[in-house]
């Protein structure tokens, strides 16, 4: 991308931090970002070379699907380049999506995508804050600590602040190698966690999934056929009695 494609960007990623409450340095607690902006998002297992998808379809209704096979901090990440799709792209209806790859992105759209998603998740101002003097001035005197503290932070992958960290300039590629295998058991040395290295547990769906196929059904743009299908993705028989109909 070139200096002017990647100044946009960034200058996107600040007006949508802004614009939804999050500041210059804040962590985003994406689930509630999710409801506030009234994403239907689905959790569910993929294909392991699929990594989300985002559908804008009529009036504006919003869908991500997130493989959640992958770590959570993946999945963090995945979430911040689909609403690059959703919210910046021009003229956008849908897209299956590999993320993390970075300049490594034969699309265009694909590599703004994971571009956003850094600037939005990992802030600079907030990044800068969270590494120590004594690692700022000299290139690749980045810490493990200073990398795991961001990591947990930001609630992200590895890979992301390695990519972040060396967009700002503060290390070289040769941290991806450093850090391609030996994560989870330098991140539990250091005290934290293993959570955001692992994946999410079951299925789960964020937003009024049901309350939309109920109203498509009842505004007859959907069959009696696909409305039933919807439910059962999401567990649900539309034609069992609850208990308080009864009595």
């Amino acid at each position: 991308m070139n200096r002017a494609t990647i100044l946009d960007i960034e200058d996107k990623a600040v007006i949508f931090r802004n614009e939804n409450g999050y500041g210059a340095d804040a962590p985003i607690p994406l689930r509630s970002l999710l409801l506030k902006k009234n994403i239907i998002t689905i959790f569910k297992p993929l294909s392991d070379k699929l990594d989300g998808m985002a559908i804008l379809a009529r009036n504006n209704i919003r869908f991500l699907m997130i493989n959640r096979k992958h770590s959570i901090g993946k999945q963090h990440f995945t979430i911040g380049h689909e609403l690059y799709h959703l919210f910046i792209q021009e003229n956008f209806d849908s897209q299956k999506c590999n993320t993390e790859l970075f300049e490594l992105q034969k699309d265009i759209e694909e590599r703004k995508a994971d571009y956003f998603a850094a600037c939005l998740l990992l802030p600079e101002k907030g990044v800068i804050q969270l590494i120590p003097n004594n690692e700022r001035n000299t290139k690749n005197l980045i810490s493990d600590a200073t990398i795991f503290k961001i990591q947990h932070y930001y609630r992200v992958s590895v890979k992301a602040v390695i990519y972040r960290l060396v967009e700002l300039g503060f290390v070289d590629k040769s941290y991806f190698e450093t850090f391609k295998n030996d994560k989870k058991s330098i991140a539990k040395k250091l005290g934290y966690d293993m959570s955001l290295f692992e994946e999410r547990a079951e299925d789960e769906i964020l937003g009024n999934y049901a309350e939309l196929a109920i109203r498509l059904n009842k505004e007859k743009k959907i069959s009696e056929t696909q409305f039933i299908k919807l439910m059962a993705d999401i567990n649900i028989d539309p034609f069992e009695t609850c208990e308080d109909e009864q009595d």
